[in-house]
Formats: structure tokens, C-alpha cells, sequence
């Protein structure tokens, strides 16, 4: 996650970039640091900062964290599956008011949309190309470890078969995301 973070940072404070929001799961769990719950976190302001063009007070770097699936509790990332579609919708909302907000801080008369959807892990991935899909707009894929790797890791060790690993996993759905993505 740090990595991710700070790429938003340097993104962010780049030539011709305005906002960088890094999109994740709200969790108001009680056992959870309350930021986890903050609906918004600035990373990095860009407003104000020296440079050719004054940027308003949405620009910079931010968390953002999009309420979806059980509110309470945490979910591992292999149980959020069933939840995707609604992380979409409420990221969505988002990028659309955002959007709208940004047009008319920059005096554009009409939203400002992202210039790319980039997910990070086979979840993240399927609802960037979900998003990218529903907005006409590219994106990027990164995958940190490739569910097709894991799973013949997995295999090798002989421990598990390729059906408990699908259950423990949810091997087969992050497989199908990352082609997907």
C-alpha cells in the first residue's frame, strides 16, 4: 500500500496533473484505526504551491474510501468479490461529482475528467476496467503477484487442492479478474 500512496504523491505534484485520488474500501469497524472510516484524506496539496498555474483547493493527492460490502467488519481482499459492483457505483459517484467540481474550480464550464483508471491487485483490477468501461477512459493494471502464479506455487507444495485453494483463495475469480484487467 506505501508504494501506491506515494506514487499518488509524485503523480500528483506532476506537470499537467491536477488530483490524483487513490480509491479504497471505507472500513468502520471498531477494532480499526477511525482514519479507516474517514470518507477523505489529503495526501499532498498542490494549491498554492509555487508554480505556473495556481491550482485550486481540489487539487493534490488523496485517499479517497468508497463505503461497500459490511460496514462493521473487515474482509480480506479474497471475500470482497461479491461487493465489486458496488465499490464501482460508489466510485463512480465520485469520479462524477469530483469531475463536476473540478470544471468549475478550474473556470472549464464543464467537468474535468480523469485522464486514466489505473487498479492495483486483480479486485482493483476488474473495477478500474469496469470504471474505464463505463467512462470511456484507459487504464493501467498492476499486478503484484499473478493468481496464476500463486496458484501453481500453491499446486507444487502439494498441501492443498486446486478446489480448497479456490475456496481459501478465491483463486479463480482473481484469475479471470487479471485477464480481464
Amino acid at each position: 500500500v506505501k508504494y501506491v500512496v506515494e506514487l499518488a504523491k509524485a503523480l500528483s505534484s506532476s506537470p499537467g496533473v491536477y488530483r490524483v485520488d487513490l480509491l479504497t474500501r471505507q472500513i468502520l469497524a471498531p477494532n480499526f484505526d477511525r482514519s479507516y472510516g474517514e470518507p477523505a484524506e489529503l495526501l499532498v496539496s498542490t494549491s498554492g504551491k509555487n508554480s505556473k498555474q495556481e491550482k485550486g483547493e481540489n487539487s493534490g493527492a488523496y485517499i479517497i474510501r468508497i463505503p461497500f460490502g459490511p460496514k462493521d467488519k473487515y474482509l480480506a481482499k479474497e471475500h470482497l468479490w461479491p461487493f465489486i459492483q458496488e465499490f464501482v457505483d460508489g466510485a463512480l459517484s465520485h469520479i462524477v461529482r469530483m469531475s463536476k467540481a473540478i470544471g468549475e474550480e478550474t473556470g472549464r464550464g464543464h467537468p474535468v475528467w480523469p485522464s486514466v483508471i489505473h487498479g492495483h491487485y486483480a479486485s482493483a483490477g476488474i473495477a478500474a476496467a469496469l470504471l474505464s468501461g463505463a467512462l470511456n477512459l484507459p487504464m493501467a493494471f498492476t499486478g503484484h503477484f499473478l493468481g496464476k502464479d500463486k496458484l501453481e506455487g500453491l499446486l507444487k507444495q502439494g498441501r492443498q487442492t486446486r478446489e480448497q485453494i479456490n475456496m481459501t483463495y478465491k483463486i479463480m475469480c482473481r484469475i479471470e479478474a487479471e485477464e480481464l484487467s
